[in-house]
């Protein structure tokens, strides 16, 4: 019979770790579950955030393609500007009328990835002015992007240069005339020769050089300053804003070295014409006083001239005529202006007196609200007469034109000095004229024979001229928008 024994302690214990050990496979099985679980919401997570990540980088790729589209449609649309602006400067003379320009044809243009379409637009103002105005729009478009710029322009005349030459040399020389320590020039200036640099003078407005330029008869020359270096044998060029430690310039609005030259005008031929259709053509050396005392008192607003030889005068109210006087001969010129008006000598013209505006201090310059406006053109030169009404100081108040040759005093180099010579407004000429003689002290000119310099330029210059005045073929930006 067989004997069934009872469980003993090592039965339990067999049974018990079996039954542990179910249990713990059964714990096993379900954190494997779970892991699994876990393994695939994190795969999920992995392609979702992979799929995210791909939907960003191609948005993100989009936006730096658009964003790299926009610039391109940008950069075509400021070359269309440019363009137009370049095919203004290139006409004989400024367009008329107020109709749209296309400068290009009707359809767009294309350039590397893009198009542009271009179109100026005169001033409704621009026949009754002597300035002319335009807004020229530049609409490119690359792949799908498109931008719109539009640039103000306007014609500039020679009135909105403080100084300008053909050559910064004395007349019939080659000695140079320097900018020195004691000059501060408070508007633009451009030469079409080489600017010479002694010291530290200041140039306030932009200063412009066509030395070396695209228009330089001379090929060997390149774009570059003449500074003094300390002494007349080891002069220096050099394109380097300063020259320490002898020559340190400020240029308060910049400078341009070797840019296109501005043609000068050769003949006053424009001038005379208008002179001779509806303004005053006087033959022979005359003399002609603005405003002059009469019976009553100044007599402001008019011109007054005769014969220099002298005889009666001919009083002609300004108003009554376009603004031009011309005389074909030499001419004496002095006076009090209240109005426009430009005088022009086929001759030369003798500052025999002070000259200023009737809304003006004779030193200060224009007042707030004076609107007179003058113009003293030369076919040769312009002379500050050595009389005795200028032994002490001239106030010139004018924009000042010297085709062939120069501004300049008269007898500059003899005599005592002569006081201050103060000009508000401008001087254009062929080459500069001298003034007097003197040197260095410091930063301050002792003057021996001659004038001390007071000159500034007559801000209304930047949007006025006078009557008749000469433009430079040139366009002047006035505004730059993105519409």
């Amino acid at each position: 019979m067989a004997h069934r024994s009872e469980p003993g302690p090592e039965d339990d214990t067999e049974g018990a770790i079996t039954v542990r050990l179910r249990a713990d496979t059964t714990r096993l099985g379900g954190e494997s579950g779970a892991t699994l679980a876990v393994v695939t919401m994190l795969g999920l997570v992995m392609l979702i955030t992979a799929a995210a990540v791909y939907q960003f980088g191609a948005q993100d790729a989009s936006l730096a393609s658009r964003d790299l589209d926009r610039s391109r449609a940008l950069y075509l649309a400021e070359a269309g500007l440019q363009r137009a602006h370049t095919w203004l400067e290139a006409q004989t003379d400024p367009p008329a009328g107020v109709s749209l320009i296309e400068p290009f044809g009707s359809t767009p243009d294309t350039m590397g990835a893009g198009t542009y379409y271009t179109t100026i637009l005169p001033d409704a103002s621009n026949p009754g002015m002597s300035r002319k105005y335009y807004t020229i729009t530049s609409t490119a478009t690359v792949d799908s992007e498109t931008r719109t710029v539009e640039r103000e322009v306007m014609t500039q005349s020679f009135a909105q240069f403080i100084y300008f030459t053909e050559e910064e040399h004395l007349p019939g020389s080659v000695t140079p005339v320097w900018f020195c320590s004691a000059d501060a020039i408070d508007g633009a200036i451009h030469t079409n020769g080489q600017v010479h640099i002694m010291g530290d003078p200041l140039f306030d407005g932009h200063l412009s050089s066509a030395h070396g330029g695209p228009d330089d008869p001379d090929t060997d020359n390149v774009p570059s300053f003449m500074y003094y270096n300390g002494n007349y044998w080891n002069h220096l060029e050099s394109s380097a804003p300063s020259n320490e430690p002898y020559d340190s310039p400020t240029f308060g609005d910049g400078y341009e070295l070797g840019t296109t030259a501005i043609g000068l005008p050769e003949y006053l031929d424009d001038i005379e014409a208008m002179a001779q259709s509806g303004g005053l053509h006087i033959d022979g050396d005359t003399e002609i006083v603005i405003g002059r005392e009469g019976r009553d008192g100044p007599m402001y607003g008019t011109v007054s001239y005769r014969p220099d030889t002298g005889g009666d005068w001919t009083d002609v109210d300004i108003s009554s005529f376009n603004g031009v006087l011309f005389v074909n001969g030499d001419a004496d010129v002095s006076g009090i202006l209240d109005g426009s008006l430009t005088v022009a000598t086929g001759g030369d013209m003798y500052i025999v007196d002070d000259v200023t505006y009737r809304g003006a201090d004779p030193i200060i310059g224009p007042l707030e609200g004076c609107d007179d406006i003058l113009g003293l053109v030369s076919q040769q030169n312009v002379y500050v007469k050595d009389n005795a009404a200028n032994a002490s100081s001239c106030n010139i108040h004018a924009h000042i034109m010297a085709l062939d040759t120069s501004f300049q005093v008269e007898n500059y180099r003899y005599g005592s000095p002569r006081g201050t010579l103060t000009v508000h407004g401008g001087i254009i000429q062929r080459y500069r004229g001298a003034v007097g003689t003197g040197y260095l002290q410091g930063d301050s000119v002792v003057i021996s024979t001659g004038f001390a310099k007071n000159y500034h330029y007559d801000r209304r210059f930047d949007m006025l001229q006078p009557p008749g005045y000469f433009l430079t073929g040139k366009y002047y930006e006035l505004e730059w928008r993105e519409v």
